[in-house]
């Protein structure tokens, strides 16, 4: 599957806001302050779900 491939669902999501929020500083959408924010966030929330995936995913699960 060509998801898999780029890293995951997750992975694709994060990279993609990145990017949205990359392209609205450059145009002078958003401040830095909120990109900063918006980066940490989604950051945060990557890692807090790949977090609870290995956490609560038994050992006959696999890896989605």
């Amino acid at each position: 599957m060509w998801l898999t491939k780029l890293g995951g669902r997750r992975f694709v999501l994060t990279f993609g806001c990145g990017l949205a929020c990359t392209a609205l500083v450059w145009f002078a959408k958003i401040t830095d302050a909120t990109f900063g924010m918006v980066v940490v966030a989604t950051v945060g929330a990557y890692i807090a779900g790949n977090t609870y995936q290995k956490t609560f995913s038994g050992p006959n699960d696999e890896a989605r």
